[in-house]
């Protein structure tokens, strides 16, 4: 089971469904939920001054969010965090259907996947195998 998850999402009800899902099929034991890409860097940055200190091994990142969105967090996240936290993966988690947007994210090094809205079982049970998260479930 992950430890710990951090869903970054502006829909409430998607937010708690997710959690719902999680906690249901045994994915995520502690599970944080933010509403946007800036309260997700402020968040790294409270784990980066010591802060926070529940580092998430995983965080499902929404696209269109206001105040800040997940293209903009990665790119922060990167140029910030990534190193400071280099076990912790983002799958990409979207409404979008766009193509062009899969291409983009697997430009980020941190990002494992992309899945388009909702999530499944089957997508809960390929990440459980997925190579960068199969230890948490050995």
């Amino acid at each position: 089971m992950i430890k710990s998850l951090l869903i970054i999402d502006d829909e409430h009800t998607t937010a708690k469904l997710l959690k719902l899902t999680v906690i249901r099929h045994g994915f995520a034991e502690n599970i944080i939920t933010l509403n946007n890409g800036q309260e997700g860097v402020d968040y790294f940055e409270q784990l980066a001054s010591g802060e926070e200190d529940v580092v998430p091994d995983l965080v499902f990142l929404d696209i269109n969010m206001p105040i800040m969105n997940g293209w903009d967090f990665l790119d922060e996240f990167s140029a910030r965090f990534e190193e400071l936290f280099p076990e912790t993966k983002i799958c990409m988690l979207t409404s979008s259907v766009d193509p062009q947007d899969k291409l983009q994210a697997y430009y980020y090094s941190s990002v494992i996947t992309f899945i388009s809205k909702p999530l499944f079982l089957e997508e809960i049970r390929q990440l459980r195998h997925h190579t960068c998260l199969k230890h948490f479930f050995g």
